[in-house]
């Protein structure tokens, strides 16, 4: 934008270059002028003008210098009327020294005029035309005697000329000053709008990568609920494209219609409304958004779009699941711990005396009745092994040891299971990390799951356990080939005596929830209709936590 001002400065100075030369062409041809074969000026008059002239011009050239050196292009007002008074001494000085032909004499007074005109507009231009209209009646006043009226009279046509020349002159320069004057404001109002701009421009990047980054998602949409706008959050969580968003309709897949609408009804009035709701992937998994959706409005106050503001809370939601489950399971774990011994202890009294039953021969008879006792007695025993299982405060031993090798021991015995119920076990063990761990308790989590796999299965079908190492953990994985887990079970597996087995106890998993906790583990459960995989991974740090530079411990958790 400078560049353009200087370009708009130096056409400028360009025209005025332009009328002074035209005007030191007339002041040339006035000296060399010739008229009627007189020649109004004799050899040493035109030596005296053209140095003068050539004083003017080197006047001139300098004038035109500070015009390209001052930003603004004003100039003094001392030198303006020093440099258009300099034309007028020439003419002046030119009328008392030749006075031969007073004609000739009068025309080199619109000299000093153009020159006032040129320079300092319309008003500097009369004023020249009066000076210079008084200096010529004067003249004929003085060198001919004449009386003032008929002086002025004899002169009217010079003087009407140069007030014609002064303010023709005048008025082109003053518009043409005008037009400058009104340009740089322009150029200055219009450098103003684009910085404006730029920051405004600099202001919306900032925002539009706020947004373009924000770890949430964020939907504009108009007041008729057609989504205008997405970011990438938004494409890399829900798996829709921009271009498969842009103008659906903003509705929640998992979310109840009826509450959508009241929702809908709720922001159109210009309230903000906040909460959480599940909604569905591209794929049909649903997630979990803890959202915001508030109103835009334009200058007048008048609502024009919707903007949502969601966050993915869908782990938040399974570790606050979990935690709910822990504390059920922490619960029990205290009543088995409180009450569990006091319950056995009467249980083994009445089995003892049942034994002694069964050996006296007048019981004979009752002995099936007998036997069904001691069977039930030894299975609520068993029960209430399962049950003290749950209890946080049970000892348990830390061993440096490798998973590997206790799946190893179990192998027998888990074929053996297999092969009573005609399925397969397959088992894949890979080089793993050792781990702290209480084998007594790795045992009961293993056959429990894998018990559990049997059981879910129909004839022939196999059972793979496994394990790998993912990043610094530890995975055991045991998956089957069922028929996968309900929705409506899967949320509730891992909660003490739920179970969908028509003799099951309901303990089988929580047992092993529990024990993975005491090992700092977490137990993931994958399904389909092509079966499930439970992954038990047990996390780095059980070490720091419970053995430091020991090979075994006993803890009281």
């Amino acid at each position: 934008m400078a560049s353009e001002i200087e370009e708009r400065q130096k056409e400028s100075i360009n025209h005025l270059s332009i009328m002074h030369i035209f005007c030191i062409i007339v002041a040339l041809l006035g000296v060399l002028l010739y008229g009627n074969n007189i020649n109004p000026y004799n050899t040493g008059s035109i030596c005296f003008y053209m140095s003068l002239n050539f004083i003017w011009l080197i006047i001139l050239l300098y004038k035109l210098e500070k015009h390209l050196v001052q930003k603004n292009g004003k100039y003094l007002s001392l030198f303006n009327a020093i440099y258009i008074s300099f034309p007028l001494f020439i003419a002046i000085t030119t009328l008392f020294i030749e006075n031969e032909n007073i004609f000739y004499l009068k025309v080199i007074f619109i000299l000093p005029v153009l020159f006032a005109a040129s320079v300092m507009g319309k008003r500097a231009g009369m004023v020249m035309s009066t000076v210079c209209s008084f200096f010529i009646v004067a003249y004929e006043i003085i060198a001919k005697g004449d009386p003032f009226f008929q002086a002025f009279e004899s002169s009217l046509i010079m003087i009407s000329i140069m007030y014609i020349v002064g303010w023709f002159v005048g008025v082109l320069i003053d518009n043409d000053v005008q037009y400058q004057e009104q340009l740089k404001e322009n150029i200055l109002s219009l450098n103003e709008e684009i910085k404006h701009r730029k920051q405004v421009e600099q202001q919306y990047r900032k925002l539009s990568s706020v947004v373009e980054q924000s770890p949430n998602i964020i939907i504009i949409c108009d007041t008729e609920g057609k989504i205008e706008y997405v970011n990438p959050t938004f494409t890399q969580i829900t798996g829709y494209s921009y271009d498969n968003a842009i103008g659906k309709e903003l509705k929640p897949g998992g979310y109840d219609p009826g509450k959508f609408k009241q929702l809908w009804e709720l922001v159109k009035t210009g309230e903000v409304w906040q909460g959480e709701f599940c909604n569905k992937k591209k794929n049909g998994e649903e997630y979990w958004e803890s959202a915001t959706i508030s109103p835009f409005r334009n200058s007048e106050g008048v609502i024009t779009h919707f903007l949502k503001i969601a966050e993915d809370i869908t782990e938040r939601k399974k570790v606050e699941k979990e935690m709910e489950r822990l504390e059920r399971l922490h619960l029990v774990g205290e009543m088995a711990a409180g009450i569990g011994h006091e319950v056995r202890n009467p249980m083994t009294t009445v089995r003892g005396f049942l034994q002694m039953l069964r050996r006296k021969d007048e019981f004979v008879n009752h002995m099936k009745y007998l036997n069904l006792m001691v069977e039930e007695l030894d299975r609520a025993n068993s029960i209430i092994t399962e049950y003290l299982s749950l209890a946080r405060n049970r000892v348990v031993n830390f061993k440096m040891q490798n998973l590997n090798s206790i799946l190893e021991a179990l192998l027998p015995l888990i074929t053996a299971d297999a092969m009573n119920s005609d399925k397969n076990i397959i088992m894949k063990l890979g080089e793993i990390s050792d781990l702290f761990l209480d084998e007594r308790e790795m045992r009961q989590l293993i056959l429990n799951l894998a018990r559990n796999g049997f059981e879910s299965m129909s004839s022939g079908g196999i059972l793979t356990v496994g394990t790998f190492m993912d990043g610094d953990e530890v995975v055991l994985s045991v998956q089957d080939q069922g028929q996968g887990i309900e929705a409506a079970v899967l949320d509730r597996i891992g909660d003490p005596f739920f179970t969908t087995k028509e003799n099951g106890t309901g303990l089988g998993l929580s047992v092993c929830y529990s024990i993975a906790a005491r090992h700092n583990a977490t137990i993931k459960i994958k399904t389909g209709s092509a079966g499930s995989i439970f992954l038990v991974r047990f996390k780095p740090g059980r070490d720091k936590e419970v053995l430091s530079g020991t090979a075994a411990k006993t803890v009281l958790m």
